[in-house]
């Protein structure tokens, strides 16, 4: 057994046998030193995509008319942010634009709860232009709040609102698959559990819900009207070429926007599922020309790969696609968790991506 997995497993246990307590809080003193200088070209931010709309209510009038003046004025919405970062290594190697997933922001893939690196890093020293997507109507992307404040206003009834949703404690550990019960994690769990809190305080209220009237259907379609997915394809566009990559609640992303009909998406990754069994002849054929993989990592209740990725694989790859399914635990990666870009090996699952793009994309293109 490796020594990354004995420590994580020691901790884990540990943990177990003292029954779960608040921990110790991340402090600067816990981020670890770099390596050597990280050297880039630029680093910097923009907007993709958006809209401009009439918000009738903005709040401000009914704190002082005399002041802030109208109540109504034009807004932008269902733009997406974009932080990025290109090393001075670039060379040709491909823009990769990773997205988060639910109730989360860009933070997923930056320095990690115990202060390690996190992905955004470590492929901008690995030589990649690096961009962090925060999906459309979450954290710096901004969302609508004409809906909410017709409620409030009287103007529309309770039921039109939309649910905010937030993830909880016990929201998480299931759905994260840090243990089999709240409390008690896995013993060989990668996650840095004893920084869980850390992870916690990434969560951000998801308003998801203001953009489709049904999240669940957006698992199970293809299809979607979600601004985030138009936005991505438009990325992927300007840059003359990207990998993208989604994240739970955005793994069918990459999908989808390949579905969008736009160029430059040379290739996706969907990590922690993704797969659409439903597909028909022609969206077969359309992702047939896009290199895609599928990551998972360990305690799944289910055989993986799921059903869907084995109908979507069988039908992608006889129409002479390439797509490509991966569970962690199948390369000797045990214990790692939802969130495994923050698990203990975060890095040595960065490096099967890595590979993959290697050999399965920027190889195509040559």
């Amino acid at each position: 057994m490796a020594d990354h997995v004995k420590i994580a497993t020691v901790a884990a246990l540990v943990l177990i046998a003292t029954s779960w307590t608040p921990v110790s809080a991340q402090s600067l003193a816990d981020l670890k030193p770099a390596p050597e200088p990280l050297v880039l070209q630029q680093q910097g931010s923009f907007f993709v995509g958006g809209r401009k709309m009439t918000n009738p209510r903005t709040g401000w009038s009914e704190l002082s008319p005399d002041l802030f003046g109208s109540p109504q004025g034009d807004v932008m919405v269902d733009q997406m942010y974009v932080q990025f970062q290109k090393p001075a290594n670039a060379g040709n190697h491909v823009p990769v634009v990773f997205v988060h997933g639910c109730c989360l922001s860009a933070k997923t893939w930056e320095t990690t709860p115990d202060g390690r690196m996190g992905w955004y890093e470590y492929f901008t020293r690995k030589g990649y232009p690096t961009y962090l997507a925060e999906q459309s109507g979450r954290a710096r992307s901004g969302f609508n709040t004409v809906g909410f404040n017709e409620v409030r206003d009287g103007l529309k009834p309770p039921s039109t609102q939309p649910l905010v949703l937030m993830a909880t404690a016990q929201f998480a550990w299931p759905i994260f698959r840090f243990g089999p019960k709240f409390g008690e994690a896995w013993p060989d769990q990668q996650f840095p559990m004893d920084k869980v809190d850390e992870l916690y305080k990434q969560v951000i209220p998801d308003l998801i819900l203001t953009q489709t009237p049904d999240l669940l259907a957006q698992f199970s379609d293809p299809r979607t009207s979600v601004p985030t997915v138009d936005t991505m394809a438009q990325l992927a566009e300007d840059l003359g070429g990207a990998v993208l990559v989604g994240h739970s609640q955005s793994s069918g992303f990459p999908t989808k926007a390949v579905l969008k009909g736009r160029p430059g998406i040379r290739g996706i990754i969907q990590l922690e599922t993704g797969c659409y069994g439903n597909l028909d002849a022609e969206q077969v054929a359309a992702l047939a020309k896009v290199p895609i993989l599928v990551v998972v990592g360990d305690h799944f209740s289910t055989p993986q790969p799921p059903p869907e990725c084995v109908k979507e694989m069988e039908a992608v790859n006889k129409a002479g696609g390439d797509m490509t399914f991966i569970a962690l635990p199948d390369l000797g990666m045990k214990g790692n968790s939802h969130m495994f870009m923050q698990d203990r090996n975060n890095l040595q699952v960065a490096d099967v991506l890595i590979k993959w793009i290697e050999e399965h994309v920027e190889r195509r293109k040559n």
